[in-house]
């Protein structure tokens, strides 16, 4: 896998661009599952390509969904039967390309790598998703020893625009019964703020490449 070396000079001016942006991470919007953000951006007939795809789980649900769906799945472990194992041998050309809990496992530079092998392969107009620990809620990110990189909200835009994509949204994912909700929102909201911790467990980003236009 490539390395590509960050700028952080590019990396600040990008972060700041989303925090003007997308203001503090409570005024994210709340959704329930990164499933709900995929299905009310995403559409049937699309070709899809999922980085970090395990047991290709997501394969399953697409299908339920959007029953034309074309997908393929890459991952570097050898013992799983998927398209590609190798960054760099990843081929052809994606409507949607999904990327759920796998960026904080790697450095920003293999981050930026993949990123950019991302951009390349996608389809002018295509959706990228990312899903990554919210590092406001700080449990969800130190319980994994795989953990690598924490990606606050604003960080995981700001790399996301230096690979060239335009950020679409930002969500902070969170379920609970409505008892939780209620009990969250109007007593320990205001606890969590004053401590600058947060209740939502991941953030999730849907950016898009923009489409190509005749200058």
């Amino acid at each position: 896998m490539d390395n590509f070396a960050i700028s952080w000079s590019e990396l600040y001016g990008a972060r700041k661009q989303i925090q003007q942006r997308f203001k503090k991470i409570w005024n994210l919007p709340i959704a329930k599952r990164y499933s709900t953000v995929l299905h009310q951006y995403g559409h049937d007939h699309a070709t899809v390509l999922e980085i970090g795809a395990g047991d290709r789980g997501l394969y399953r649900r697409l299908k339920d969904w959007w029953p034309s769906t074309e997908y393929k799945s890459y991952d570097i472990d050898p013992n799983t039967e998927h398209d590609f194992h190798d960054l760099n041998e990843i081929t052809g050309s994606y409507d949607i390309i999904c990327m759920f809990e796998v960026i904080e496992h790697v450095s920003p530079e293999t981050a930026t790598a993949i990123l950019k092998k991302c951009y390349q392969v996608m389809s002018p107009g295509g959706l990228l998703f990312i899903t990554t620990p919210n590092t406001f809620y700080p449990p969800n990110y130190l319980r994994d020893a795989t953990h690598i990189t924490p990606w606050c909200y604003d960080e995981l835009g700001s790399i996301a625009l230096m690979a060239g994509f335009s950020v679409t949204s930002l969500y902070r994912l969170y379920t609970d019964s409505l008892i939780g909700k209620i009990t969250h929102k109007l007593i320990f909201y205001p606890v969590h703020r004053a401590l600058g911790i947060d209740f939502s467990k991941q953030i999730i980003l849907v950016a898009h490449k923009p489409e190509v236009t005749n200058l």
